[in-house]
């Protein structure tokens, strides 16, 4: 690559002329604008995690809709998966999170999520994938124990509610974006 000035990466030197052509590959590239720390969205990355394991619609949800950018169908794909994964998990014939693929599908989606939270920040998207992925057990299998416990003290769906709320909270904090 070339060297870095003012954010930007020159492919050659400046060409004599009117100006930019569009689609000319000897123009500047604008890198795309890195916000907040490493560690914050590492931070981030683990904590959507988390909310991945105990919802796994909600990694790919909570950044989708966090981003102005993303159009109306988008949005509403993302709040119509969330909606069916939020009723689905109500219903007494919805196999346990633990039992396989459960574990490895909730890793998958938090690490599809890491990535978009790293996209969406002008990162690099490995770490924020890892983490994700792995902070996503704690939501797994944290959440399953939440509502064995809640369950022995009253209705299951008290417990699933509370859970609901908790996810919701976490994915809604990790995908926040200043503006």
């Amino acid at each position: 690559m070339g060297r870095r000035h003012d954010r930007t990466v020159h492919r050659t030197h400046h060409r004599a002329g009117p100006g930019p052509v569009p689609g000319d590959p000897t123009v500047a590239l604008a890198l795309p604008r890195r916000r907040g720390t490493a560690a914050g969205l590492l931070l981030r990355s683990a904590v959507l995690g988390v909310a991945a394991g105990s919802r796994a619609s909600l990694a790919l949800a909570a950044p989708t809709l966090a981003d102005p950018a993303n159009g109306g169908l988008k949005r509403l794909s993302a709040r119509l998966g969330v909606l069916v994964e939020l009723t689905g998990d109500k219903l007494p014939s919805t196999p346990s999170r633990l039992n396989p693929p459960g574990p490895q599908s909730r890793a998958v989606a938090a690490a599809l999520g890491g990535v978009a939270l790293a996209r969406q920040r002008g990162r690099s998207v490995v770490l924020p994938a890892a983490t994700a992925a792995l902070f996503s057990a704690a939501g797994t299998w944290g959440g399953a124990a939440w509502r064995a416990w809640a369950a022995q003290r009253g209705p299951d769906y008290r417990g699933a509610f509370a859970e609901d709320a908790v996810a919701l909270t976490l994915a809604t904090l990790a995908a926040h974006t200043r503006r």
